[in-house]
């Protein structure tokens, strides 16, 4: 793993709404997702297999931390100082030897602090539902990975029934402002305006609100 040997103490983030949403809720958050959590545990045993250098954007409170791989290298990121936080406690927790570093960052960003094709792996949970511009976040995802290497996603988002999406559509404005994220992102669609191709993806449940994403880099895509 390679940064470009940023001074992370004077890394200043751009004021945000939903910023401020999580920096409140980073204590209670594991809390409030306890529900949420029992359904994307389904998918969480995909990270017990990767194996290199990883950087999870959007680690928030750092729950997934726990379920790499050991010899894994991990480098987490996220926006909020108060999630940050409680990543910090976990690792302390668990012992997290191979979790090398978490910063404070902008996923939108990425670029700006890791060298270009760092990581054999950059992973996400419910992480683009809430990323202001999910495009310029995976274009930046885009250069931080190596050439054969993957983007693994458990994101939630809309599906392919109409009237599920109605009601998506109806509650976004709501979850936005009280929680900070989305329920009507296309996932699929913004992946391949970013120069990906999705090499596998399943239904987390029934209706497929949630998914397991695994993606590359197209060969035919440049940034």
């Amino acid at each position: 793993m390679t940064s470009k040997g940023v001074n992370w103490n004077n890394f200043k983030i751009t004021p945000h709404p939903t910023l401020d949403v999580y920096n409140k809720l980073a204590k209670s958050y594991d809390k409030r997702n306890a529900m949420m959590e029992r359904v994307l545990s389904k998918a969480r045993s995909i990270f017990s297999v990767l194996k290199g250098d990883v950087l999870e954007v959007g680690t928030g409170t750092g729950f997934n931390l726990k379920h790499y791989n050991p010899k894994t290298n991990i480098v987490a990121l996220d926006w909020s100082p108060g999630m940050v936080s409680q990543a910090h406690l976990k690792v302390k927790k668990h012992r997290l030897e191979n979790v090398k570093e978490i910063i404070i960052g902008d996923i939108q960003k990425l670029s700006d602090y890791f060298d270009p094709e760092s990581f054999d792996y950059v992973t996400s949970s419910c992480v683009f539902c809430s990323v202001p511009n999910p495009t310029l976040g995976l274009k930046e995802v885009f250069k931080v990975l190596r050439p054969y290497g993957k983007l693994i996603q458990i994101e939630h988002g809309l599906t392919e029934i109409k009237l599920i999406n109605l009601g998506l559509e109806l509650f976004d404005p709501f979850t936005f402002k009280r929680f900070g994220f989305h329920l009507n992102r296309n996932h699929f669609k913004n992946l391949e305006n970013s120069g990906f191709e999705i090499t596998h993806h399943q239904k987390i449940d029934r209706v497929g609100i949630f998914r397991l994403l695994i993606s590359k880099k197209s060969l035919k895509y440049k940034i």
